[in-house]
């Protein structure tokens, strides 16, 4: 069982963390000038960016078998939270989101969810 926990909690933080490179403008999606981006964009785009460095240390740490794997992963997934709150509130740019963000966000928050419950379950069997 411990093995099955690892292996989904590697795959969701691989699609949670390609799904965050997507919503940066370097996957060509994102197409609204920074310009247009409010003080609390900014705020959750650090917290985002944030949230994928400690999803790529989780990912590491459960690669090295550590048990803190979970606790990290359920940290990074909580920090993408605000980011997608502001985007859907219309908090996060004058404006509105292009349609494919859009649809990457709310599946990233899906995917965030999974990593929320993937990762308290890893909590529940460590030794």
């Amino acid at each position: 069982m411990k093995a099955l926990s690892e292996k989904i909690l590697g795959v969701t933080l691989v699609v949670y963390i390609a799904l965050d490179i997507l919503l940066t403008p370097l996957a060509g999606f994102e197409t609204r000038p920074v310009a247009r981006v409010t003080a609390v964009g900014f705020a959750v785009l650090a917290l985002l960016f944030v949230g994928l460095a400690i999803g790529l240390v989780s990912l590491v740490m459960l690669l090295r078998r550590s048990p803190r794997a979970g606790t990290f992963a359920i940290v990074a997934a909580v920090l993408y939270l605000p980011a997608v709150i502001a985007e859907q509130t219309g908090h996060f740019s004058a404006l509105s989101p292009p349609a494919a963000i859009e649809r990457i966000e709310l599946l990233q928050a899906a995917v965030a969810l999974v990593l929320v419950g993937v990762g308290f379950s890893r909590r529940r069997q460590r030794p």
